[in-house]
């Protein structure tokens, strides 16, 4: 069922007004605790240290876009490599436009993938925002470009967030199999659709010898999983919390049945390899904080 959300205000401006009333209070703190003295003065260098936290999330780890890289072999003796860039979680409209997504690209175009991946989640809550995922159109991978949908993509139209994604040149890969070959070897890739408004249809792996991977959205699929169903699987969603603290992790509960087991990196559930992107954009929040935005690169022997 699509919820009709097109006519849904942006959340940039009120986010940034909250934001700004943050950042003024901490600031106001900061100038009595030096105004008092004494022992207030640690109230204002605690207020300082808060506020260049808030900027720090705010305005520059949101930039520092990073590549994360695995090398995972698939088979016993592998003779091929395959290299596959996954991407996840735009999130085009409220934080994240086309300058973003031209950048990405040319990250993504400077590793020369031979096979791309997008993971879903490519708006917020309108579909309208779409058209900022422009730039991905100059992808090129000689083994193909695939996508399946994410939670976001199915409130507001997402039978035209499929058509452009389409129309960017990708082929649509939810609850289908497709063959990859290189040198002789063959590689089995499964896109799920999305567990939460879509309807995921597993399919059985051709045989065990055959290499095997899962694109999904969502880890919770790992829950439908068991060992030897696939040799790794592929997902995003979570976001790696996008705010942490060392030692404490996630802020925010991670939005998953499988919980903190599913926060971030390579994660075993079931006996089934997995490995989860912190995405690419943000949505409902701006901040992000030891939770970089990726691009994961996964080299994969067949």
């Amino acid at each position: 069922m699509s919820i009709d959300l097109r006519r849904s205000r942006s959340l940039k401006k009120p986010f940034d007004i909250v934001l700004a009333s943050v950042a003024l209070v901490g600031f106001f703190l900061a100038y009595v605790g030096f105004s008092l003295g004494g022992i207030w003065i640690g109230l204002g260098w605690l207020m300082l240290v808060c506020e260049g936290i808030l900027a720090y999330g705010v305005f520059i780890e949101p930039q520092r876009l990073e590549v994360i890289r695995y090398r995972s072999a698939l088979a016993k003796e592998p003779s091929e490599w395959i290299k596959i860039a996954l991407l996840s979680d735009f999130h085009a409209g409220d934080f994240r436009f086309r300058d973003w997504f031209a950048r990405v690209a040319r990250e993504v175009q400077a590793l020369k993938p031979d096979l791309i991946l997008l993971g879903g989640d490519y708006v917020c809550y309108r579909a309208d925002t779409i058209s900022e995922l422009e730039p991905l159109r100059d992808l090129q991978a000689p083994l193909g470009k695939y996508f399946v949908m994410g939670n976001h993509d199915y409130f507001d139209a997402p039978e035209k967030i499929v058509a452009y994604v389409k129309g960017l040149g990708y082929s649509d890969l939810t609850n289908s199999v497709v063959d990859v070959e290189r040198g002789g070897r063959k590689l089995e890739v499964l896109g799920l659709d999305d567990p939460w408004h879509g309807s995921p249809m597993m399919k059985r792996r051709s045989s065990a010898e055959t290499a095997h991977i899962i694109l999904a959205h969502e880890p919770d699929m790992l829950l439908d999983l068991k060992e030897g169903d696939t040799d790794l699987v592929l997902c995003g969603h979570v976001h790696s919390g996008q705010v942490r603290f060392p030692l404490i992790g996630s802020l925010r509960p991670i939005p998953a049945k499988l919980g903190r087991r599913v926060e971030r990196g390579e994660v075993r559930i079931n006996g089934v390899p997995c490995i989860i992107s912190n995405g690419l954009g943000e949505c409902d929040a701006r901040p992000r904080l030891l939770a970089r935005p990726q691009i994961v690169l996964v080299e994969v022997g067949i």
